[in-house]
């Protein structure tokens, strides 16, 4: 981070970003710090890299014997939001670290629309709707208007490498901060983490698509998905070439 000239800030310049961490990050007992750094278009996530201390971070320090706050979780976050600017400086940054580090987990998104409200007279049919990824009905639950499966497992696929299936209302979340047009109401968010755990330059994406996709063709019912955007970002993150080729913000 010295050699890259980036600074280490207790906030960020985003007041909506800040108040986030504060009430549903920290509040929540998630995350005991976050630190931020300036990598990137500041007016929003992807502009900020994370620097976490949280309970993960800290039994890491502690089973290598180290002082609990050795060790901390670092994250790049936004990259998921095709709608937004992200900068080429975020995407340059994350390469170096990328390069040197392993990558833990891998947030993979699908967009769509579904008609089934996400709400607690819906956890039912969530968890109809998802049952070939259900080995726990108390690793599901949903909260406001999110629905969570924790540690997914599936019979029909190997999802051992998912830590979590989340889906959430992106048309209300959206709408907070934005007017949308009305053929958007529907609009869903299915989001997937994935456990990596070794360097991103041999991780193969085609290995996970097949088994996200099947999730995603449940809940959208359609079979069109595309990934020009996925394939963008996975080479701008391991072949530096490709941001000679893209010198406005995507």
């Amino acid at each position: 981070m010295i050699d890259n000239d980036l600074v280490i800030k207790d906030n960020s310049r985003n007041f909506i970003i800040n108040r986030y961490f504060e009430e549903k990050e920290i509040k929540q007992n998630r995350d005991y710090e976050v630190k931020f750094v300036e990598v990137g278009n500041i007016k929003n996530l992807s502009g900020y890299c994370l620097i976490k201390t949280n309970l993960e971070s800290i039994s890491i320090s502690k089973s290598r014997k180290k002082s609990k706050n050795h060790y901390s979780e670092v994250i790049f976050a936004g990259l998921r939001q095709p709608t937004k600017n992200i900068s080429l400086s975020t995407y340059e940054t994350l390469s170096l670290f990328i390069k040197r580090f392993k990558v833990s987990d891998l947030d993979v998104c699908y967009d769509g629309l579904s008609e089934l409200e996400i709400n607690d007279n819906t956890l039912n049919m969530y968890r109809f709707l998802f049952k070939d990824y259900i080995s726990n009905f108390k690793d599901t639950l949903i909260e406001k208007t999110s629905f969570y499966i924790n540690t997914p497992s599936s019979p029909l696929s190997d999802t051992d490498y998912f830590k979590k299936i989340l889906v959430y209302d992106k048309y209300l979340k959206e709408s907070r901060y934005k007017n949308l047009n009305d053929e958007l109401k529907n609009w869903k968010r299915l989001e997937i983490r994935v456990n990596i755990k070794f360097k991103f330059k041999d991780f193969l994406l085609d290995d996970y698509i097949a088994d996200m996709q099947n999730i995603a063709t449940k809940y959208f019912n359609t079979l069109l998905f595309s990934y020009e955007y996925l394939e963008l970002q996975s080479n701008l993150l391991t072949d530096r070439r490709t941001h000679k080729n893209n010198n406005l913000e995507l």
